[in-house]
């Protein structure tokens, strides 16, 4: 109905979002899907279509032209196998078919969390209007302006991963300073409670309730800026066009497109229109000449369903991703003349073998002047963002999760258990209902006697919070006011856990020792335990170097030397033990360090690590 609005009323050609859009419906479910998880309203979102075949319609579409004559096409002697020919001379219009098509979508932390196949990344979902019309069926060109930008007369630096890995880098310095300086404030805040009266919890928990908001907070920075020098950066800005955008987000280019689904439906008008508006595409974002795009034309096989047809065209590009096959159009027995122009588009009638397809481009429309677009990305630009360590647990958790399956469905075919459980009572008491509603955080865990998951209760389960360092921190800046910290010097350190790159073993082989590694390595997060390990090492740095206060610095290394004179191992204890050696002992001695103690913290996404110079 939206679309019948705007072709009768409005005549907005661009954008626009409804829930259903005809021949389009699939992919505009996906784009809410997108939307939904991205707004943080749903982590994990079932999108597709479905549709089902009556007379009615069938005859309209009849009368339309839309569709393919059977008895016509006998006469010419078709088969029927042969009624659907997409992008040839003599097509005469679409078969009809009807079914349905899902997928699943979640965030890529989410699957690699439940360790689920990915067999795509939806890098980009369209919706456009194509102005008004009287004619139902005709096809526009609104889907166009997903290429629309005004580009300068340089390429945006913000095209370049590499610019935005350092705008990343730098931000998060900013969000480490914000961390440390709130730490600090705390002192203040307290001290300013205490002497208000306005106090009303005990000094412990004010100080766990302010630890967990910083980590909280730092998450949130730290999202937003993954947020916007990652998938997010080209939004808004008229001089990178969407498509552009959200393939740099994966360091692709417009000339990495390997194959084009069409919305072919076998009709004389939508074949050419949709040929033209993915050349004009390509040649606006500046594809490279001779290099022509594979298209793929599922419906000379498949017919052409209405909910279900953006659906099944994603489905077949994930198989393209997969394998690396581009299947040819059979049916293609002679291509169009006219298809001739456009040069970047290649109409093959026989699969295509090839060493892999790092992005596709499909094309949906529907009836009433919308259509719609969808870029999927090769899930291996996923993985390649992996260390290898959150690659193997991925790939533990995935192989168990296919073991689970496949015993969950061959006891249902061999009639051991049912296919289909149907729920009978909702996963908590009438009692837990409305505190379940109300709390955000209330988690079901799974009960193996009824081999289901419930809400046994609905508290909030906070995670503990490790405060020894603020409460170290707070100590000591006491002292200092007191005047019984003159003689020490004070270091601390934040460092996001997210910094630290396992694979890097230049890294890792510059800033610490053998010792070091080995015990990280032996922790459960060892990437954590090497955050932590990395700034008590900074934390000694700016210990030392106040210990002398105003008198010259004691440490003259830049910012990009190495760190493993400053050894951090565990005492008998499993407390910190401070070990210098070379030019950090000597520095360490000349400013008349004679002990050093630190403390380490690991709240969440970042380690704090304090250290008192005497």
């Amino acid at each position: 109905m939206a679309a019948w609005v705007n072709l009768l009323l409005l005549s907005a050609s661009g954008p626009v979002k409804t829930p259903v859009g005809a021949c389009a419906t699939a992919v505009e479910s996906v784009e809410v899907g997108v939307e939904t998880i991205q707004s943080g309203k749903a982590r994990i979102v079932l999108v597709g279509g479905y549709d089902d075949m009556h007379e009615e319609g069938s005859y309209e579409f009849g009368n339309m032209k839309a569709t393919s004559n059977a008895e016509d096409e006998l006469l010419r002697g078709r088969t029927p196998r042969e009624m659907s020919r997409p992008a040839t001379t003599t097509r005469s219009g679409f078969m009809e078919s009807y079914g349905s098509g899902m997928e699943i979508l979640m965030s890529a932390q989410v699957a690699l969390e439940m360790g689920v196949p990915i067999y795509g990344i939806v890098a980009l979902t369209n919706t456009a209007t194509d102005k008004e019309g009287r004619s139902v069926p005709a096809p526009g060109q609104g889907i166009l302006t997903t290429a629309r930008e005004v580009p300068g007369k340089l390429p945006s630096p913000l095209l370049d991963i590499n610019y935005r890995r350092r705008q990343l880098d730098l931000r998060r310095q900013q969000i480490k300073q914000w961390v440390e300086q709130e730490y600090e404030y705390l002192h203040h805040e307290l001290d300013t409670l205490k002497q208000t009266q306005q106090l009303a919890v005990t000094e412990d928990e004010y100080l766990a309730e302010r630890t967990r908001h910083i980590d909280h907070e730092a998450k949130r920075q730290e999202k937003e800026a993954l947020n916007a020098w990652g998938n997010f950066f080209y939004k808004r800005d008229p001089r990178i066009a969407p498509l552009r955008g959200a393939l740099a987000s994966f360091g692709l280019t417009i000339d990495d497109v390997g194959v084009a689904s069409f919305h072919g439906t076998s009709t004389k008008a939508n074949d050419k229109n949709e040929s033209e508006v993915l050349n004009k595409q390509f040649a606006h974002l500046g594809r490279t000449p001779g290099n022509a795009c594979p298209s793929v034309f599922q419906k000379y096989l498949t017919g052409h369903p209405k909910g279900a047809a953006a659906a099944w065209m994603l489905n077949g590009v994930l198989q393209i991703l997969e394998t690396g096959i581009i299947p040819g159009n059979r049916n293609a027995d002679n291509i169009d003349k006219q298809l001739e122009t456009y040069e970047y588009v290649l109409y093959p009638s026989r699969s295509i073998h090839t060493d892999g397809v790092r992005a596709g481009l499909l094309k949906s429309f529907g009836f009433g002047q919308k259509g719609g677009e969808l870029l999927a990305i090769h899930p291996d630009y996923l993985f390649g963002a992996l260390d290898e360590s959150s690659y193997n647990a991925y790939c533990a958790k995935n192989q168990a999760r296919e073991a689970r399956a496949y015993r969950y469905w061959h006891d249902a075919m061999t009639g051991v258990s049912p296919l289909f459980h149907a729920k009978t009572a909702p996963p908590y008491s009438d009692e837990l209902e409305s505190a379940v509603y109300l709390n955000p955080l209330a988690r079901a865990n799974y009960n193996d006697k009824q081999q289901t998951y419930l809400f046994e209760s609905a508290k909030v389960i906070e995670l503990p919070v490790d405060t020894q360092v603020t409460q170290q921190l707070l100590e000591q800046m006491t002292r200092s006011a007191q005047g019984q910290g003159d003689n020490q010097g004070v270091g601390v350190d934040v460092e996001l856990v997210s910094a630290i790159n396992l694979d890097n073993a230049t890294f890792l082989e510059r800033n610490f020792t053998g010792a070091e590694l080995e015990y990280c390595r032996s922790r459960p997060d060892p990437q954590a335990s090497l955050a932590g390990r990395w700034s008590a090492k900074e934390s000694v740095i700016k210990a030392v170097s106040s210990f002398r206060g105003d008198g010259p610095p004691v440490w003259t290394r830049g910012a990009a030397a190495p760190l493993c004179d400053i050894e951090i191992l565990p005492s008998e204890s499993g407390a910190p033990l401070v070990v210098l050696h070379g030019e950090a002992k000597a520095a360490a001695a000349k400013a008349g360090v004679q002990s050093l103690k630190v403390s380490i913290s690991h709240s969440g996404q970042y380690s704090v690590a304090l250290t008192i110079a005497s």
